[in-house]
């Protein structure tokens, strides 16, 4: 069962993710420039290109990360033979 929560967990946690990588790659793509910062998971991203940019493809990157997670760590569970019994 505790599995199962921190699956739910990760899955979550990367939809989350995702969901600000979208938002900041959106803005660079509508071509939203100027002098402000927008603030998305606790990092201040200049509004220029470069950093819109960069900070969009690692927050994709991220939430990947998390939403493969789970898969990962079932298959490592397996391979040792640490299955729950339902």
């Amino acid at each position: 069962m505790k599995w199962k929560i921190i699956n739910v967990l990760l899955l979550a946690l990367g939809g989350y993710v995702l969901y600000n990588a979208y938002d900041v790659l959106a803005g660079f793509l509508a071509g939203v420039r100027g002098t402000v910062v927008i603030y998305r998971l606790g990092f201040e991203i200049p509004l220029n290109d470069q950093s819109l940019l960069g900070y969009g493809l690692f927050f994709a990157v991220l939430g990947a990360l998390f939403l493969l997670a789970p898969i990962f760590v079932n298959r490592l569970r397996v391979r040792r033979g640490v299955v729950e019994k339902v």
